[in-house]
């Protein structure tokens, strides 16, 4: 709990424009440190009302923290001390210096559903004893308790330098798209077989890279393959991209078949839809690439 008691800046020496700046700095720093702060206002002795230039100035730090910050709530005590005078004066005294505040900070345009309480507690709690420097008692006073709102907690953000969607600090190949089932790794021994956007159709290209494939399988008589088609997010819908990547992986088997590749060679086929991207897609010739089938060696 930190306490600003004004009657403690009434003893510095120095203009008054250095009180102001005291008080701005020390409740801004609070506000900064998500804490409540008691800001303590000096009465003088049997009065309610306000007098002193340096009260006010620190009456007005505390509105404009309040004006800056509308998540800021109040409340605000007033005390009587003990030779105020009988039990029901000093309740009406303290209630009185607790509503002069009220008055006071209202005036300023702080919405009433900022203060959540306005208490007078009479000389039933004298927080402070003595006096100060100039003999005046310090328990004539009111308080201002000031609620903060509660820290928002930030997520920190996770660097991701290949774009895949994997945070670095889980991703064992941070610097390669890849995915979550190969821990942010792209998949081994992949053969891309291009296809244009938003096409299922063979063009001069594929029936390249297919011819390639045809070769090493005819030379290696052990060789199975697997087939994946996949598509792009913005080649269509979700729906779209699932049957352009069947029709992608169903016409490259069609095609191996064609060229009396046997279907035992022929492991699996199956449509990734716009699942697997092969990078971000930051750039239309990286989006095109993701335009695809995948075939996948492997020795029995």
């Amino acid at each position: 709990m930190l306490f600003l008691l004004v009657s403690f800046f009434n003893a510095f020496a120095g203009p008054e424009k250095n009180v102001a700046a005291c008080v701005n700095d020390l409740v801004s720093n609070s506000a900064e440190q998500n804490i409540k702060d008691t800001v303590v206002i000096r009465f003088d002795y049997k009065q309610s009302a306000l007098y002193h230039t340096y009260t006010f100035e620190a009456l007005d730090s505390v509105i404009a923290i309040l004006l800056k910050n509308k998540d800021v709530t109040l409340s605000i005590d007033g005390y009587a001390y003990k030779d105020e005078g009988s039990d029901t004066i000093c309740y009406y005294l303290s209630l009185n210096r607790a509503l002069f505040i009220q008055t006071y900070v209202l005036g300023r345009g702080v919405d009433k559903s900022r203060i959540l309480a306005v208490t007078g507690f009479g000389r039933t709690k004298p927080l402070y004893k003595g006096t100060d420097k100039e003999g005046l008692t310090v328990n004539c006073r009111a308080e201002i308790k000031m609620n903060y709102p509660a820290p928002v907690a930030v997520k920190p953000e996770l660097q991701d330098k290949d774009k895949d969607g994997i945070a670095d600090i889980e991703d064992n190949c941070p610097d390669v798209f890849g995915y979550k089932e190969n821990k942010g790794c792209p998949n081994k021994d992949v053969v891309i077989v291009p296809f244009e956007t938003e096409l299922a159709s063979l063009y001069s290209l594929t029936y390249k890279v297919l011819d390639s494939v045809i070769s090493i399988l005819s030379e290696n008589p052990s060789l199975t393959i697997s087939i994946g088609g996949h598509a792009y997010k913005d080649e269509g819908i979700n729906a779209l991209c699932e049957r352009l990547a069947n029709e992608r992986a169903a016409i490259v088997k069609n095609y191996l078949l064609s060229r009396r590749i046997p279907v035992t060679r022929i492991d699996s086929v199956k449509g990734y839809g716009n699942t697997q991207p092969l990078n971000a897609g930051d750039t239309p010739l990286d989006k095109a690439k993701n335009s695809r089938a995948e075939i996948i060696f492997s020795s029995h």
